[in-house]
């Protein structure tokens, strides 16, 4: 009986093991990258910002003084359009961009001209590596 027990044992052991080695969980993903473009008043605070080729990313878009409903984010190449928030004080936008070759995408944040010192928008470019 005993070497039918150890030989039991042996075998649940081999058989837990192979579960712990087959059933372990994989490495968390990396976030995807986040790049961050200010839209202020009509003026962009950054023009040229830099990912990482084949890469899914995101592009985080921080507004204020955007008193109008028609301000908006382009991507015209990948056919992106997001209408960016009315509001006073800094509300956000994200925009997730798939896998990308290396290679510039130009990018457009656009608002209506209204008066004063208020700007039009404004053009950059984000430059995949």
């Amino acid at each position: 009986m005993r070497g039918i027990h150890s030989g039991v044992l042996g075998a649940m052991s081999a058989t837990v093991l192979a579960v712990l080695v087959i059933g372990a969980p994989s490495a968390v993903a990396d976030p995807p990258p986040t790049v961050q473009l200010g839209f202020h008043n009509g003026y962009c605070s950054t023009t040229e910002v830099g990912v990482p080729a084949n890469t899914p990313f995101n592009i985080d878009i921080d507004t204020s003084f955007q008193f109008t409903d028609t301000s908006q984010f382009r991507i015209p190449a990948l056919n992106i359009r997001v209408i960016l928030p009315s509001a006073y004080f800094n509300p956000h936008s994200r925009v997730e961009v798939g896998p990308q070759p290396p290679g510039p995408i130009p990018f457009e944040l656009e608002t209506p001209w209204v008066s004063g010192s208020a700007g039009k928008g404004c053009w950059g470019t984000i430059q995949v590596w």
